[in-house]
């Protein structure tokens, strides 16, 4: 069944293992309602997130609903975000933009930071019809810190250790430490992918991948490459090179036995928006380069930066000369 999958990819995921849910959203209540607000407050806090100088204004006629809010502090970064919601579309359409610096903690589940920038929009009324019709970017660097298995984004604990512990051997005896990582995802009709692919850096190695996601039928795959690092420190006995991939539904991701090699296949088939795809060669040098986060970095500000895409004006992802 392997060749097939190589084709169609991997099954839908089952009615169990959904993450969107496809009951409607009560939008027609928001019909019903006229408001305009507009606040500030010093202190936020919770069990998950901790904020203050948080401002918000909010716009709710008969058919339109505009909320910005942004947080000049939160969970020891800063986060700002505007959402549209467009009721005279049928479906009703949605468009959702901002930025985040330096998150960690619950919020994120990270003991890292996490900055980003994203502006999506899409059509439907349910979480379900609102994955499956996702348009937009997605684009997200992280810093250094302990990497902990509990919190890792769209893997669960179990999966993630696999991983790293097949991508770095020996890791199991002391716990890994990241220093960069970054992406960038383009979504087209619920479809994602990583055209510039995606780096990382640890303590003991590079990593180089790919990331797909596909909302509609609501499945992950992912594709891993690392490289011992060179350099003070590192003994020639330390020397490693291995692939791990993982695939499967989004709730429930499991590792695929026996990968070899840097791979570089897709089932997905994905619309850039006019940005470059790097090749299999470009993240195999910057797998072997000092550092892979700034090599790929170099290929996303090349495209993006001077260019027409909203992420052009995000000084995170083009920071001012």
């Amino acid at each position: 069944m392997a060749p097939l999958r190589l084709i169609s990819g991997p099954r839908e995921a089952a009615p169990g293992e959904k993450l969107f849910s496809s009951t409607p959203l009560p939008f027609e209540l928001l019909k019903k309602y006229q408001a305009r607000i507009k606040g500030r407050l010093d202190t936020l806090s919770s069990r998950e997130a901790n904020a203050s100088d948080l401002e918000f204004s909010a716009s709710m006629t008969a058919s339109q609903l505009t909320i910005d809010a942004s947080a000049g502090t939160i969970n020891k970064g800063s986060a700002a975000a505007k959402l549209a919601i467009d009721l005279d579309k049928q479906p009703p359409a949605l468009a959702l933009t901002g930025t985040f610096r330096n998150l960690r903690g619950d919020l994120v589940k990270a003991s890292f930071p996490r900055s980003g920038f994203f502006d999506v929009t899409s059509r439907g009324q349910s979480q379900a019809e609102l994955a499956a019709n996702v348009n937009g970017l997605v684009y997200l660097e992280i810093g250094a810190g302990p990497v902990d298995y509990r919190n890792m984004m769209l893997l669960t604990a179990d999966v993630a250790s696999n991983l790293f512990e097949t991508l770095i051997p020996g890791i199991d005896k002391t716990q890994p430490i990241l220093e960069c990582a970054v992406t960038l995802g383009v979504f087209k009709d619920g479809i994602g992918s990583t055209p510039y692919g995606y780096a990382g850096r640890t303590n003991q190695a590079n990593l180089v991948g790919k990331v797909e996601l596909d909302l509609k039928k609501e499945l992950i795959h992912l594709n891993f490459s690392s490289s011992s690092r060179q350099g003070v420190g590192f003994s020639i006995g330390n020397v490693f090179s291995n692939t791990v991939e993982v695939e499967g539904p989004l709730t429930n991701p499991q590792i695929i036995p026996n990968a070899t090699g840097l791979l570089w296949r897709s089932w997905a088939a994905v619309m850039t928006g006019g940005l470059s795809v790097v090749g299999e060669s470009v993240l195999k040098r910057a797998l072997a380069s000092e550092n892979p986060c700034e090599s790929v970095q170099k290929h996303i500000r090349k495209d993006i930066c001077g260019s027409s895409l909203p992420a052009a004006s995000s000084a995170l992802v083009c920071p001012p000369a």
